[in-house]
């Protein structure tokens, strides 16, 4: 009778632990996570089954070493080379993009990382790690609260600056930047928190 049980749990837990692998957000471009860590044993062996950084690996290596991120796509034999569904910050022109299949949703003027010290917020592909309705963020020379906190990095994220009043966009951030962050408008920010899921590609240039 123990054993049945056991055996019971044991087939219980692997499917919870599956359907967590399998569930990388639809914003996620169709993107496979359970498919991927088996195709890509050496990956799996780096990453196991967190599925954020799964698709973090994808997103930074394997589109670009020809790796495919689901079965549909394997079947057709041409892996992507990029991805219809991310937030698209553009430091040269300070826009904040939203794209969803190729369209784009939402966008909006922002203020990036201050480049005259050395804050300029860091450019790559990146995933959306974590959204908090409300948040306290906390430096050496700061303390401000944030309506909406949407982390993309170890330190930065997307979010609201309602100290900057209306003021966003234009040269602003090369001498009155963030400390990293993508600052935006609370509106913008508000719209986008319940627009976007984690696991979202957030691509910053």
């Amino acid at each position: 009778m123990r054993k049945s049980i056991i055996k019971v749990f044991s087939i219980v837990f692997a499917a919870f632990v599956f359907s967590l692998v399998s569930a990388i957000p639809a914003s996620a471009s169709g993107f496979d996570a359970a498919y991927y860590a088996a195709k890509y044993p050496d990956v799996h062996e780096a990453f196991g089954d967190d599925v954020i950084e799964l698709y973090n690996h994808y997103l930074n290596f394997g589109m670009d070493e020809g790796r495919f991120k689901n079965a549909e796509e394997e079947a057709v034999g041409v892996p992507a080379t990029t991805i219809d569904t991310y937030v698209d910050v553009d430091i040269e022109n300070q826009t904040m993009t939203y794209f969803v299949n190729g369209e784009a949703v939402l966008s909006s003027p922002c203020v990036t990382g201050n480049e005259s010290n050395g804050n300029s917020t860091p450019r790559g592909r990146f995933v959306l790690r974590a959204k908090v309705p409300g948040k306290y963020l906390v430096g050496p020379t700061w303390n401000v609260w944030v309506d909406r906190w949407m982390r993309f990095t170890t330190y930065c994220g997307l979010h609201d600056a309602s100290w900057r009043g209306k003021k966003f966009g234009g040269q602003i951030y090369k001498k009155n930047g963030s400390h990293g962050c993508v600052n935006l408008p609370k509106d913008v920010a508000f719209t986008l928190y319940d627009m976007i899921d984690i696991g979202t590609a957030v691509i910053v240039h």
